[in-house]
């Protein structure tokens, strides 16, 4: 970062305004109590953007891929900032499942007759490559998070789903020579995740899992040794001043040469630029923790510790936690209530699929957006000349959103980068999206009534 040497001209405000926000302070500041806020690290030592500053590359977002794009754009030497409205992991990256997980929402098998093979292949490298980063960059900056290859299992909950599954176990040993994927009978699935819900699953034994926002907050403190990164500093309008960029936040104005979108489901609390928000559906997503389960009881759930996603199109996923806490997840209201009722369902999902846990006690409840495009692919490129965007996780953002980073780091660099379907022109603004909570209704309703009929008793 170059600070500079006097404050930006009024010159530059007088400029078109592209784009301004005016999000309520209850929005922009609010804290979550989640099971993991309750039990994170303190927040690293980080200021609020109080001087105007200069850079070349001026990030919004402090989540994972904000600093992560951050975290490799210093080391090959390109000056810039993070600016994040809250705190460090404050959206999705400190509220998730935790679960570092190698799988697209499509299938090996049916992307290959999507996008091809050899696209398919480099696709899967690249998501390996992510979950390696991510494990690298925890090692480097020495990050206390409880990073395990613990394993995924992805639970079919009916024959159609299990035979998709099936076939790609073997086109990952037929095309990849992979041998870190296995199928698994009705027997071992119920011994391995505890329950007789599912009919077999797939187990993926480099995934992995973390506590979320502990690894945000030591990603951010690590990052901040290098790198700017100013908390509290909402971006609340932009202009373009010649081949520059002047940002405004409550304090102080940022100049920079491009812009990194880092701002995912929380994309459309921005106004950089205004059709990024158009282009991802903002799902609410809730999560329930147990009170700490009895040894007895959580002797028989999940004993080897893996985390679980079930094939479901409104999936469930679910996993323990080292002080033996049931936290399980499935699709919020979309009303976005963080109230006990708004939780009901989930907690019935969970004492279905895990009776012995009928009587046991919530202690924490919390929600969060996910940010799913129509293809569910993550996307990243340049929406228009200087505007950099990595959005669209789809609720696998662990892993995708170190990937993501890392191919927009080397864009930045002026590098060429192709990964099929998620570098792909079609990522336009959806049609007709201010209707997006009508259409999330009516596909809710229809992915239940699939997802009903396919199950397997």
């Amino acid at each position: 970062m170059r600070a500079s040497d006097k404050p930006l001209t009024s010159n530059a405000l007088t400029l078109p305004v592209s784009g301004r926000i005016d999000m309520p302070a209850s929005e922009r500041y609010s804290t979550v109590p989640s099971f993991w806020s309750a039990t994170a690290h303190p927040h690293p030592d980080l200021r609020t953007l109080d001087a105007d500053i200069e850079t070349d590359v001026a990030i919004v977002g402090g989540g994972f891929t904000g600093l992560t794009t951050a975290h490799y754009l210093q080391r090959s030497g390109i000056d810039c900032v993070v600016l994040e409205a809250n705190d460090a992991g404050w959206g999705a990256s400190g509220r998730n499942g935790g679960m570092a997980v190698l799988r697209y929402k499509s299938g090996w098998s049916g992307l290959t007759q999507q996008v091809g093979l050899e696209t398919t292949q480099h696709m899967f490298r690249m998501l390996h490559d992510g979950i390696d980063s991510l494990e690298a960059t925890i090692a480097e900056y020495g990050i206390e998070c409880g990073f395990g290859r613990c394993g995924h299992v992805t639970a079919a909950h009916g024959a159609q789903p299990l035979a998709a599954l099936e076939a790609d176990v073997r086109w990952l040993e037929r095309e990849m020579g992979y041998e870190g994927a296995a199928l698994l009978s009705r027997q071992e699935t119920s011994r391995l995740i505890g329950t007789d819900e599912y009919v077999g699953a797939y187990l993926e034994r480099r995934s992995g899992a973390i506590h979320p926002l502990n690894y945000a907050r030591g990603l951010a403190a690590g990052v901040a040794q290098k790198v700017p990164v100013f908390v509290s500093t909402p971006v609340t309008g932009y202009r373009r001043d010649g081949a520059a960029f002047v940002l405004d936040t409550p304090r102080a104005r940022v100049r920079a040469k491009r812009i990194v979108v880092a701002t995912n489901a929380y994309t459309g609390l921005f106004p950089l630029p205004i059709d990024l928000a158009r282009r991802i559906v903002p799902v609410p997503s809730n999560i329930v923790a147990t009170e700490p389960l009895a040894p007895s009881v959580a002797a028989g759930i999940l004993p080897e510790g893996q985390v679980v996603t079930d094939t479901r199109r409104i999936n469930l996923y679910f996993r323990m936690t080292p002080d033996r806490r049931m936290v399980f997840g499935s699709r919020g209201h979309l009303s976005g209530s963080n109230e006990p009722w708004a939780f009901a369902h989930i907690e019935a999902a969970m004492h279905r699929v895990f009776p012995a846990l009928r009587d046991v006690r919530i202690d924490y409840r919390w929600n969060g957006k996910v940010g799913f495009s129509l293809d569910y692919f993550p996307h990243f490129g340049q929406a228009e000349p200087g505007i950099y965007y990595g959005i669209g996780y789809s609720g696998r953002g662990v892993v995708l959103t170190h990937m993501v980073a890392k191919a927009l780091a080397a864009m930045l660099r002026g590098e060429s980068v192709d990964a099929g379907p998620i570098t792909s022109a079609r990522f336009a603004p959806i049609p007709m999206h201010r209707f997006y909570p009508i259409g999330i209704r009516l596909y809710t309703a229809y992915y239940k009534f699939l997802d009903a009929r396919e199950e397997t008793r």
